[in-house]
């Protein structure tokens, strides 16, 4: 391999780890409505830890959770996702897609339904504080917290 192809080459793989290492900034592209099956079908698929995170638009911590969540997966030493599910977003979708607080998610959604009956889907305990933080491991039960869950409880559940 001649001096100039090697260069070439490491130049390449370069801007792939500077591609790879950037974070998006912005949210994910499509908004997905969040019904009553959402919720069964999150808590059966998890192959690694979720993270959920259910917002208002107006909630003023809101964006400290999701952040502090998103720093949290993507520093654990297991793969972890996080879903941030917007309890009032139906019709803001635009927004939504380019509110830099979502860029980290995997997912996004929206309730599409009675906001009543879809809080007590996912804990029938939930008056409807946010944010409210559901920790779902790869097995068990999930755990679910009003506001930024205590550092030991994200410790423990991303732990490997």
């Amino acid at each position: 391999m001649s001096l100039r192809s090697l260069l070439n080459h490491c130049i390449r793989m370069l801007a792939v780890l500077l591609i790879s290492a950037t974070p998006a900034t912005a949210a994910p592209q499509s908004v997905l409505p969040f019904d009553t099956d959402t919720w069964h079908t999150l808590k059966q698929s998890p192959q690694r830890p979720l993270v959920v995170v259910f917002s208002t638009t107006d909630c003023t911590h809101c964006p400290r959770v999701i952040d502090e969540m998103a720093a949290a997966v993507r520093t654990a030493r297991v793969k972890a996702r996080l879903v941030v599910v917007v309890m009032d977003g139906a019709g803001q979708e635009n927004a939504l897609r380019k509110n830099p607080h979502y860029r980290d998610a995997r997912a996004l959604y929206v309730f599409a339904g009675d906001d009543m009956a879809l809080r007590h889907t996912v804990n029938p305990e939930w008056r409807g504080l946010t944010p409210y933080v559901a920790l779902l491991p790869v097995k068990g039960e999930a755990r679910f917290h009003a506001g930024s869950p205590p550092a030991a409880a994200v410790r423990e559940f991303l732990k490997p």
